[in-house]
């Protein structure tokens, strides 16, 4: 997949939002996951996988986040 900048402005509640939206995305991939491991859904390996990339987004957004404060 081929990486894009994506340029937004937000307000302090707007990222609170998005973050804590992402890790209930992230939290529900891994219960999906858990299913998974009694039969349920697709396999484990692939709801790891999304709940890592959710964690990956979120590191990024939490650390543009800290760089930003102060600058605003």
């Amino acid at each position: 997949m081929t990486d894009r900048n994506l340029n937004v402005v937000l307000s302090t509640s707007q990222i609170t939002d998005l973050i804590y939206a992402w890790e209930d995305y992230r939290e529900d991939f891994r219960r999906k996951a858990i299913e998974a491991q009694n039969g349920f859904g697709l396999d484990v390996e692939y709801w790891e996988s999304r709940a890592n990339d959710i964690e990956g987004t979120l590191q990024i957004v939490q650390s543009a986040v800290r760089a930003t404060i102060g600058h605003g």
